[in-house]
């Protein structure tokens, strides 16, 4: 006998109640019927429906466990779902916000419950794939959350709008080969790549762009932007880029710092440090006139090269392969120079210490010799033997002097006069392991070098100059201890010395980069670490001729070792020549012409009006005469305690604030003297140019001048 399946036909009451005589049919309920939609218009709507299906069929079984369950039950089954529910109050919650039983027979009801709650998270997890794949945006407070100033504010571009923006590819590889070859030491970005590598890299990109990280696309994007600078910065753009480039630079920077934030700052990842880099390098290389953003960048780029261990030399970690090793190695080198350099122009304390270092510097070896596959390192060629890289290797050693010397400068504890020294001559050891391919020649015997070359030479030359001048300028009338007074003036000597030769060099390369000169493409003063170099080697010499014009030598005639004023001035007035010959190039120039003719027009008066003084005793001792020796010229009798920067007659200044253009030189003194314990930090602090355009307090008591009353 077979039972026809009864349906009810949803009348009130319906007809199986009253068949059956049910007191309660009159209260019969029905849900509501839900009208079918497209599943596929709208995969959010089916995806609520099954959540209120889930949730009512197991609200039906709590239900129904509650009206069959009986108190007084002592069925197996029974005590058994007690117990189990009893125990169930005090653990914790499992999928679906179900307690578990320690019964998993699939009859019972714990066991079923726990199903319905499986089937709810794989639910949920299913519809937000396809909510995730439809391009519905998911509830805003489920979204994580992001710092807006590493962010951004405003939402960045998606993927498919950010690869609209590449060029084609043959525009793209025209472009990364002048990446490679317009090269320019001043921005060594391209030592942060290996050329072979990010070609396979393009290439892959080109087969498979889908499979692309968006962090490495926004590495081509710098790269790109690089590119596009140079033909800028050369003034040499071909026909297809002919007033377009400076837009185009603009865009793939932009870009660059869009996929950047895309990947995510806080989230570290492969090419995030080189791509920050390289970025950072296309940002200096826009403020001519220097900024404070950079220093910013160079410090995130270094905090996350910390978190991703780069400080660390790689040997210690076995899953890293041999060439990324060594690319781990160069990267670090550029990011803590980087870093180095820019907390210097700002007078800060460099953030890394080398103490939290033990990362190796980079093998000496041919491009061609390092590899993805390769399995054993060759061994580092010596620096005598020219490499694509060795220009690298060694101004590291220099850089490595020069950031110990900014260490020892930033101690708030007195240091001996000793350290020093042991600085000074850490300086000059690396200085006399530069190669003879990169030591500096005349113009004449570099003639035939490439401009790239030519530029390497005189930047090593000029990184030692600049260390030199920073670590002495602080220590102009220091003396090692138990050296009697008036007996020593090494400090001084070399300080002002490295100044001259500052100068000397502004003026050759800027002779080279006239018209036919071999710097023709490579402007000196196209980066602002280079003009505040020479600004800073011209204020030293004005400071130190003032300072010796207190002295009356008694019809003594000065040492052979000791530098003229005549040579002093010729140099600061080369330099303000110099300066006025691009101040239509350079915005820094125009402040360095304010500046050095104010320092000149106030050495003029000063001699003019100047008074015999009290004649000092002559000088004892033997004078060398040429090529002293650093011990020699450590020993002489010439500079003395006395010599030192005399107290500042600061003129009063009406107001608090001061623009150094207008009021700088006012406040130092009208004879340009400055006190021994003059802050040079604050110094470089005051000659940003954010500090010269606009008005700014200045505490003249931290800076070591007296202040007003």
């Amino acid at each position: 006998m077979f039972l026809s399946e009864l349906k009810c036909n949803r009348e009130k009451p319906c007809q199986n109640c009253v068949v059956r005589g049910e007191a309660n049919a009159a209260s019969c309920t029905y849900a509501e019927k839900v009208e079918k939609k497209n599943s596929a218009q709208n995969p959010r709507s089916d995806a609520e429906d099954m959540r209120k299906r889930l949730n009512r069929l197991e609200n039906s079984i709590l239900s129904m466990m509650e009206t069959t369950e009986s108190p007084h039950s002592n069925s197996p089954a029974t005590t058994t779902t007690s117990g189990s529910s009893q125990m169930g109050e005090s653990s914790t919650s499992q999928s679906g916000g179900q307690k578990m039983s320690s019964d998993t027979r699939s009859t019972h009801w714990d066991a079923i419950l726990s199903e319905l709650g499986a089937m709810k998270d794989a639910w949920s997890e299913e519809n937000d794939k396809i909510e995730f794949s439809s391009g519905i945006s998911p509830v805003q407070d489920s979204k994580a959350h992001r710092p807006s100033l590493l962010s951004g504010l405003a939402q960045p571009p998606d993927r498919a709008t950010i690869l609209e923006s590449l060029p084609s590819r043959e525009a793209v590889d025209r472009l990364v080969t002048r990446f490679f070859e317009a090269y320019n030491p001043s921005i060594p970005a391209r030592f942060l790549l290996h050329k072979a590598t990010f070609l396979k890299q393009l290439n892959r990109h080109w087969s498979s762009s889908h499979g692309t990280k968006i962090v490495w696309i926004g590495l081509l994007y710098g790269v790109l932007c690089f590119a596009m600078q140079s033909y800028n910065r050369y003034n040499d753009p071909p026909p297809e880029y002919e007033g377009t480039s400076p837009a185009l630079a603009e865009l793939y920077r932009v870009r660059t710092a869009q996929c950047l934030v895309i990947a995510g700052l806080t989230r570290p990842c492969e090419y995030m440090i080189e791509t920050l880099m390289i970025h950072s390098m296309c940002e200096y290389s826009m403020e001519k006139d220097g900024d404070m953003g950079t220093w910013l960048l160079s410090g995130t780029t270094v905090r996350l090269a910390l978190q991703q261990g780069y400080h660390r030399d790689p040997s210690q970690h076995p899953n890293i392969s041999i060439f990324q090793a060594e690319m781990r190695r160069r990267v670090w080198s550029v990011v803590s120079q980087h870093e180095l350099l820019f907390s210097v122009l700002i007078g800060l304390p460099k953030f890394i210490l080398f103490a939290y270092c033990d990362t190796r510097t980079p093998s000496n070896i041919h491009e061609d010799e390092l590899y993805e596959d390769m399995v054993v390192m060759p061994p580092s060629r010596p620096t005598e033997e020219k490499t694509q890289v060795c220009y690298q290797v060694v101004k590291l050693r220099i850089m490595k002097a020069y950031g110990h010397i900014v260490e020892f400068l930033h101690l708030l504890q007195p240091q001996p006069y000793e350290e020093v020294l042991r600085l000074d001559l850490m300086l000059m050891q690396a200085r006399e392991a530069i190669p003879p391919h990169l030591k500096l020649g005349t113009l004449e015997e570099m003639k035939d070098d490439p401009p790239s070359l030519i530029m390497e030479k005189y930047i090593l030359e000029l990184f030692y100059h600049k260390a030199t001048c920073v670590l002495h300028r602080k220590f102009w009338d220091g003396a090692p201890a138990n050296t009697p007074k008036g007996t020593f003036y090494y400090s001084r000597k070399t300080c002002v010395a490295s100044a001259l030769s500052l100068l000397h060099h502004q003026a050759l390369m800027h002779r080279g980069c006239q018209p036919g000169g071999p710097l023709v493409k490579m402007k000196w003063y196209h980066f602002a670490i280079t003009n505040h170099d020479f600004l800073l080697a011209a204020m030293i010499l004005c400071l130190d001729v003032m300072s010796m014009r207190k002295i009356v030598w008694g019809g003594v005639e000065l040492p052979d070792c000791v530098i003229t004023e005549e040579e002093k001035l010729s140099g600061i007035r080369q330099s303000r020549e110099i300066w006025a010959d691009i101040v239509d190039d350079c915005r820094d120039a125009k402040r360095a012409v304010a500046i050095l003719d104010a320092v000149l027009a106030k050495l003029s008066a000063k001699k003019e009006a100047e008074r015999p003084m009290n004649t000092l005793p002559p000088l004892q001792g033997s004078v060398p005469t040429s090529n002293q020796n650093l011990e020699s010229l450590r020993c002489h009798q010439y500079f003395t305690n006395t010599f030192g920067f005399g107290m500042p007659n600061p003129t009063p200044l009406s107001g608090g604030d001061i623009v150094m253009q207008d009021d700088f030189l006012d406040a130092v003194g009208p004879d340009l003297t400055i006190p021994q314990d003059f802050n040079w930090d604050m110094w470089d602090q005051l000659m940003q140019p954010q500090s010269l355009t606009q008005q700014v307090p200045y505490d003249f008591q931290q800076a070591g001048l007296p202040a007003y009353g």
